[in-house]
């Protein structure tokens, strides 16, 4: 079984030093102030918003290295992919432009599942299938429309809202505008459908579920990031698989960590080229697969561009937005 997750919006280049940035957020149609706009740095839990004049305060920090969102329910989603560029911390006005209700595509053929059935699918391959998705929920499911292809054999999913995901095992409230869902299927004569591969990409932003995060919260987050993608990235980067006790394999046999592993450090960026069609790895026990046909960059966060041609599958792969933290997760 194939499965692909791509989960995040990423980088294009790191902020170089902090700064506190004040702005504001008008109308595109008659340049009125727009209160309570989303201003989020994506895929991290550093957020604002705008007040009743639509002034607002977002400080970067270190960690801060993704795109800036502006959100706000009945207009179009902003987005900023590299605020480093502006020198000057009064950022420029934004303009939001009121959204347009699309009509739904029409698909000329009978549905026969069960909006029950494809919810169900929707949180498994949405949350993931570990014991931590048993402790998500999502708050908003009617917001989410899904809808299965016959012909096709695939299952999308989008909605117009964020999706909601109350996650009590990491202590997260996760905010996930979802931008993509695609669901594959195949399977032979018999009739029996198994998920060829999982396809998911969006903004996400992350909330404390509580003020203070509990001890179980912290211990939960601790064991998320080990062995995680975020962690093998960070630690391929600094050619530190080892120390964080990453084994690699090709063809079932153990190699040397760097043997199929092109590493180019940059200014900015690392680039890595996996000189093989695909690389397995071993965490404590744990397995995952990688494949990846072109270059990938990694900044010195752990964040890696570009996501469309990634594919993971194992244990990195299956572990989906139930065990997914924040980008500025300890930094």
């Amino acid at each position: 079984m194939k499965n692909i997750a791509f989960l995040l919006l990423l980088i294009t280049i790191p902020l170089k030093a902090q700064k506190t940035y004040t702005g504001r957020v008008l109308s595109t149609k008659d340049s009125t102030a727009i209160q309570g706009v989303s201003i989020y740095f994506d895929g991290t839990s550093l957020g604002t918003t705008s007040n009743a004049k639509g002034y607002f305060k977002i400080k970067n920090t270190a960690s801060n290295i993704s795109p800036l969102i502006f959100r706000s329910i009945g207009y179009t989603t902003q987005t900023v992919p590299n605020i480093s560029v502006f020198e000057d911390e009064n950022f420029p006005i934004v303009f939001l432009q009121e959204s347009i209700d699309e009509l739904e595509t029409v698909i000329l053929e009978t549905d026969p599942w069960t909006r029950a059935h494809k919810l169900r699918v929707f949180r498994s391959e949405f949350l993931g299938k570990t014991k931590a998705a048993g402790k998500c929920k999502i708050l908003n499911e009617d917001d989410i429309r899904l809808k299965y292809s016959p012909s096709k054999h695939t299952l999308i999913a989008y909605a117009d809202k964020p999706v909601i995901i109350e996650n009590k095992h990491l202590g997260y409230i996760i905010e996930y505008e979802l931008m993509d869902f695609t669901v594959k299927y195949s399977g032979g004569s018999s009739g029996l459908r198994l998920v060829d591969y999982t396809f998911f990409e969006g903004s996400s932003f992350f909330k404390e579920l509580k003020t203070k995060p509990k001890k179980r919260f912290i211990k939960n987050r601790e064991d998320a990031f080990t062995g995680s993608l975020l962690q093998f990235m960070r630690a391929l980067s600094k050619k530190e698989l080892e120390a964080h006790h990453f084994r690699i394999f090709y063809d079932k046999f153990e190699v040397q960590p760097y043997k199929y592993f092109d590493i180019q450090p940059d200014a900015d960026f690392t680039k890595v080229t996996i000189l093989a069609d695909k690389i397995s790895i071993l965490h404590n026990n744990q397995q995952s697969s990688i494949i990846y046909k072109s270059p990938f960059y990694i900044d010195q966060f752990g964040n890696f561009t570009p996501t469309r041609a990634f594919s993971i599958g194992g244990f990195m792969g299956q572990s989906r937005i139930a065990r997914l933290l924040p980008l500025n997760y300890g930094l």
